[in-house]
């Protein structure tokens, strides 16, 4: 007779083959939809920033409002952290990385030709170094991603071998450790930060959301029952969540302590509570409208790189930027969430389309093929040095 410890451990075992097992070409267009709005979001939180908006005075009407929206778009970074794991748990492709670096190389020496050759804002060096985005930190997102996923096949490989219990346990320990005690050792002054987490800003902490991110694709995803109940608590909870980062912050901050940015930072309690509460709002949405599926499915392989794109061309000099931050600056705090938010969906849209023809070069030139092909090289290659 079976104890009832092993009779779970093959109840989960089982159930763990058949989540592996469902169709892989089944896509979640909410998931896809939750990467477009969070890349506007991302787009915010750079518009807030060099517009320098984020350091006006607490006495000024737009502060309220300027950092209720940063509040509410600083989980988007987080959210892609989660989607990673949601989608790449149970598969590994290596041709994505080296397609992605082909991408992130473009852009660098594409903008940095520009600069150099037309705007003269760039000097020779500058523009032999763009040829090594990866090597001078162009993206500190790219790189983090990059160190992180030469992990993931060992990665993945954990995660399909451990049973749900377990998984659930690593998921509590992450949050705990890294994200609940995080907090408390800010406000007691215990320890500012753990370093190799930089405040969320390095691979290990994209690593932890993946792992987390997982889970959720792995079980939770997944499960179709109580669908609106948990969108509307979801949406409950990041609100709360918000509300509550963006009042603390404000309170703080007016009692001129040096903690005014405690709980806005990726590695924060309520940051990771938003964006695991958007995840939950997003994956279950049934998005049935061919029209909705058919654009959500063109412009999601186009969002990373809008992340490229503009936060290359923020870092520079060019008239036309200047003139957008100046011109968002003079906005007044009426609606100001509303218009910030529109600039972002209209820098989204710019992007996008340049991406678009990004995009068409590199399907002439067969990038992607290029890729499944150093794929497959790779490995011989190693091989026969070993």
């Amino acid at each position: 007779m079976l104890s009832e410890n092993n009779k779970m451990i093959i109840y989960e075992t089982e159930k763990n083959k058949k989540d592996l097992n469902k169709n892989p070409k089944e896509r979640s267009y909410g998931v896809d939809l939750l990467r477009i709005f969070s890349m506007i979001n991302i787009i915010n939180l750079h518009v807030n920033i060099r517009s320098k908006q984020l350091y006006l005075k607490i006495s000024s009407p737009k502060f309220k409002a300027i950092w209720h929206l940063e509040v509410f778009s600083f989980p988007a970074v987080n959210c892609f952290g989660l989607i990673s794991g949601i989608v790449g748990y149970s598969k590994y492709r290596f041709s994505n990385l080296i397609y992605l670096w082909l991408t992130v190389w473009f852009y660098s020496i594409s903008i940095s030709s520009y600069l150099f050759f037309v705007q003269r804002e760039i000097d020779k060096k500058r523009l032999f170094l763009s040829l090594f985005p990866i090597l001078i930190k162009r993206h500190w997102y790219v790189n983090a991603y990059f160190y992180m996923y030469v992990l993931l096949p060992f990665v993945n490989a954990g995660i399909n071998s451990v049973n749900r219990a377990f998984h659930k346990n690593i998921v509590i320990f992450f949050l705990f450790f890294y994200s609940i005690y995080y907090l408390i050792s800010r406000i007691v002054d215990l320890n500012k930060n753990f370093d190799f987490l930089i405040n969320g800003y390095s691979s290990m902490w994209l690593l932890v959301l993946y792992i987390i991110g997982a889970y959720f694709g792995k079980y939770v995803i997944l499960e179709k029952n109580k669908t609106i109940i948990i969108i509307f608590s979801s949406l409950l909870i990041f609100i709360f969540a918000t509300f509550l980062s963006s009042e603390l912050h404000y309170k703080i901050t007016k009692s001129k302590r040096n903690k005014s940015k405690i709980l806005i930072s990726y590695i924060s309690p309520t940051m990771v509570i938003q964006a695991i509460s958007l995840v939950m709002i997003f994956s279950k949405l049934n998005i049935k409208n061919k029209f909705l599926k058919n654009l959500i499915s063109f412009l999601t392989p186009l969002t990373f790189s809008t992340y490229l794109i503009h936060s290359h061309l923020f870092n520079t000099k060019l008239k036309i930027i200047k003139i957008l931050f100046k011109w968002v600056f003079m906005f007044n705090h009426k609606l100001l969430f509303l218009k910030i938010y529109c600039v972002g969906i209209i820098i989204y849209f710019i992007c996008t389309c340049l991406d678009y023809i990004r995009f068409l070069i590199f399907k002439i030139l067969k990038f992607r093929e290029f890729s499944l092909i150093v794929e497959k090289v790779i490995p011989k290659l190693i091989n026969k040095v070993l």
